[in-house]
């Protein structure tokens, strides 16, 4: 697939892109174009033409990073002839997040450097749960006895959110719900009163 330089006002966003992102997550992505050029010549943005004009089907919030860092031209890469069926599958797939996380290599990093990078789904240590060796040693720092653990950490789903709990988390929660249910009998109306509603 051949990479092409297009004026960026020629481009088009997909009316009907199914993703988001946040102010702060367009912050990291920017940063991630301002700081690391070849980072967006490696992800161009994916276009199609099956309607007359050039609609990006893949790299929607690359390009609106790039519209508001100011960029006149952007790499992208033309998808020619794609049935509307073929387009909405590869809108799809390319907003899937297949894999997950090898936490015990993932610990090997420096998690600054992560979480500056954008990584999410994990459940980071505060610098002030280590003590003043252990923050120096900013390579090691995920790999203290208490986060040894950290590969089997465990999340609550809801509509698409996924929020890491600790063990005493989980815990505190669970005791929560045995005290609501065993006052009211039923579990409706937990979450209002969890969050003082």
């Amino acid at each position: 697939m051949e990479i092409v330089y297009r004026k960026i006002k020629e481009l088009n966003k997909l009316d009907s892109n199914p993703r988001t992102i946040t102010e702060e997550d367009m912050e990291v992505l920017k940063d991630s174009i301002r700081n690391n050029p070849d980072y967006l010549e490696a992800r161009p943005l994916v276009l199609s033409d099956r309607t007359g004009t050039l609609v990006i089907i893949d790299g929607n919030q690359r390009y609106e990073a790039c519209l508001q860092l100011g960029l006149k031209e952007v790499p992208t890469a033309l998808l020619h002839g794609l049935t509307e069926e073929r387009e909405r599958e590869i809108i799809i797939r390319a907003n899937v997040n297949n894999g997950k996380w090898d936490l015990t290599k993932l610990f090997e990093w420096d998690y600054r450097e992560l979480m500056d990078w954008g990584v999410e789904g994990i459940s980071f240590p505060e610098i002030s749960d280590f003590n003043e060796e252990e923050v120096d040693d900013t390579e090691n720092i995920l790999r203290n006895q208490n986060y040894e653990a950290g590969a089997h950490i465990k999340y609550l789903v809801f509509e698409g959110y996924k929020i890491p709990v600790s063990e005493k988390e989980l815990d505190g929660l669970k005791q929560r719900a045995t005290e609501y249910m065993n006052e009211n009998g039923v579990m409706v109306g937990f979450v209002n009163n969890l969050l003082g509603l």
